[in-house]
């Protein structure tokens, strides 16, 4: 096995393969791998969270920058340092699982409230030291997290982590300390076990003593027996350390770089307005603008796809329903699809169960007929039939094909529920969404174990917007509360985009007690679905006379059944199944 790891340090391919084996520690256990993006980035990620489960449980979410996510309340991965490259090198996935453990430490330990704390509470007239403190205390929490590993499998990964921080982030020593300097000169000591250079600015010498000298005093912390007290503990020792370094810090004067310094602007000195000063400064902006660029995360289409992939979040329809309508004056709305978190409690009827379940198993007996019709025997290649082995010694006639290309017997059937608030019903003893709801859960388990596949869908407006919520989730029925509008066109066109593209016969079964009063127009809905091949079939439960006559002037004719009551629903969908999964390519 080879691995193309060149990361343009200029090093031999034997050097790279021990690079390879002394730090590629993920090349062990990471083997799902891919050389698509999206795939890639879901499964790394993940990977990652695999990672950070095996830390504690209340870590942060984590998530790549340009996923949903809420500010300060996310671990956020730049794709960036990335992008590209797939699969991830494992040189650089070590880097992101060591960003992942840091950050994951940090949560268990209550790192952000350590932080906090300090901040409230430290000595801070002016306000350019805050970046001091923020580096300070960052740099401490490192080393701190750092000691808290050092006897387990995570601290391979940091100390590489801490290596690479050090070196992007390194500084001309002979300037005057920056917000981050005097925090990356103590981690190198602490970590990579690196004395201050010869040539370090006066201004430095002061902070680094009383710095190294609590480098024991921080390492000790983690030998106390209980969270609160270990962060409480944090809190007290780093403002102590602050309080010695702060009086320092107000001594500084800003002073011109050193002659005998590397000619960089320094980030924390006087302006100079020369030529050279304006053209340095304009290509540092340059630099920034292009690495903010890169750094900005997925792009909406990208983040909606991963999310996809894991299962889970919610997405944004608004766009590919505006595509796929291809009407620029359709009246449509925001879409967005989730999945619902409430399981129902609602049990299956045990009849109705076992009626669908039969209809299931007569689909699954006509199937195999026609296969057997389909069987070529008496050629000479295809598969082995193994009652025709007798016949070697004879004519060599033991092959069978089975010719069913581009043919499919099965069935992808999304049932796409109202779940409006008139499903919510007026009566406490009688709700139409419950008694949907039973149906639901009937179908789910009846249709468990055949080959065709189930959807179910319920869908609302909130707030302008229509949801589309998928509620049979990994072999359980989840449910949402009956609520707003009902934008019936915009939910039919987000569920049929969601079906999968393959051979499979496809219906969609909508299922209503009233009209379409928002989003599209039913009418461009019902264009889609016959342009994608999807069968859409309308059943009225319960409706008004003007909603019944609304259904029968929208949709095609044979393709709306009305029932008075919603506790015919069970009913209906057996003679619905009968004459499509049993008639349909059987006749």
């Amino acid at each position: 096995m080879s691995f193309n790891l060149d990361d343009g340090s200029g090093l031999t391919e034997g050097d790279l393969a021990y690079r390879i084996h002394e730090e590629a520690y993920s090349m062990y256990w990471r083997k799902n791998i891919s050389h698509i993006e999206t795939n890639e980035l879901a499964l790394s990620l993940r990977a990652l969270r695999k990672v950070a489960a095996h830390i504690g449980t209340n870590v942060k979410p984590i998530l790549w920058t340009g996923m949903s996510a809420i500010p300060n309340n996310s671990i956020l991965l730049d794709p960036g340092e990335i992008r590209g490259t797939y699969p991830i090198p494992f040189k650089k996935m070590d880097l992101l699982i060591a960003q992942v453990v840091r950050e994951s430490f940090c949560c268990i330990e209550w790192g952000d409230w350590v932080k906090e704390q300090v901040e409230q509470k430290a000595s801070l007239s002016d306000e350019k030291l805050k970046d001091f403190l923020s580096g300070f205390l960052t740099a401490a929490e490192d080393i701190y997290i750092d000691q808290m590993v050092r006897h387990s499998v995570w601290s391979l990964y940091l100390s590489s982590y801490w290596e690479s921080m050090i070196r992007e982030k390194r500084r001309d020593p002979s300037l005057p300390p920056g917000p981050s300097s005097l925090a990356n000169i103590w981690r190198s000591k602490v970590f990579l076990g690196n004395l201050p250079p010869n040539n370090l600015h006066p201004y430095h010498e002061k902070p680094l003593r009383i710095l190294f000298d609590y480098d024991n005093a921080i390492k000790e912390l983690i030998g106390l027996p209980t969270l609160s007290e270990r962060r409480n503990r944090r809190v007290d020792l780093y403002l102590e350390i602050w309080n010695l370094i702060y009086p320092v810090l107000l001594e500084w004067e800003e002073v011109e770089p050193s002659p005998d310094g590397v000619p960089i602007q320094d980030e924390a000195g006087p302006k100079v307005e020369t030529p050279e000063a304006k053209e340095d400064e304009q290509r540092e902006e340059k630099k920034e603008d292009e690495q903010e660029e890169d750094s900005q995360g997925l792009d909406e289409d990208l983040a909606d796809k991963i999310n996809f992939e894991l299962d889970e979040g919610e997405a944004d329809l608004t766009k590919h329903i505006s595509i796929a309508v291809e009407d620029p004056e359709a009246k449509q709305m925001e879409t967005i699809f989730s999945r619902a978190v409430a399981k129902c409690n609602v049990d299956p009827d045990p009849k109705q169960a076992e009626r669908l379940k039969k209809i299931f198993k007569k689909q699954m007996s006509l199937i195999r007929v026609m296969k057997k019709k389909r069987f070529r025997r008496g050629v000479d290649m295809g598969k082995i039939d193994a009652r025709r082995l007798y016949r070697v010694p004879l004519d060599g006639k033991i092959f069978k094909v089975k010719d069913i290309s581009d043919y499919d017997y099965s069935w992808s059937i999304s049932i796409v529920a109202d779940a409006s608030a008139s499903m919510g019903g007026k009566d406490e003893l009688y709700k139409p969404w419950t008694v949907a709801e039973q149906t639901f859960v009937s179908l789910t388990e009846a249709a468990k174990g055949f080959i065709n596949q189930v959807e179910v869908f319920g869908y609302q407006e909130q707030s302008g917007r229509c949801n589309l919520v998928r509620l049979y989730q990994r072999g359980k029925l989840y449910t949402v509360y009956p609520t707003g509008r009902t934008p019936s066109g915009q939910a039919i066109m987000g569920a049929a985009y969601l079906m999968r593209k393959d051979n499979r016969r496809k219906l969609i079964i909508h299922i209503t007690d009233g009209a379409a009063n928002c989003g599209l127009n039913v009418l461009d809905a019902i264009k889609y679905c016959h342009k994608c091949s999807i069968d859409l079939v309308t059943i009225g439960c319960g409706c008004s006379l003007q909603t019944e006559q609304f259904l029968m002037e929208r949709y095609p004719k044979g393709t709306v059944y009305l029932m008075d009551d919603i506790r015919g629903l069970s009913a209906g969908l057996e003679r619905l199944f009968k004459k499509k999964l049993l008639r349909a390519r059987f006749n």
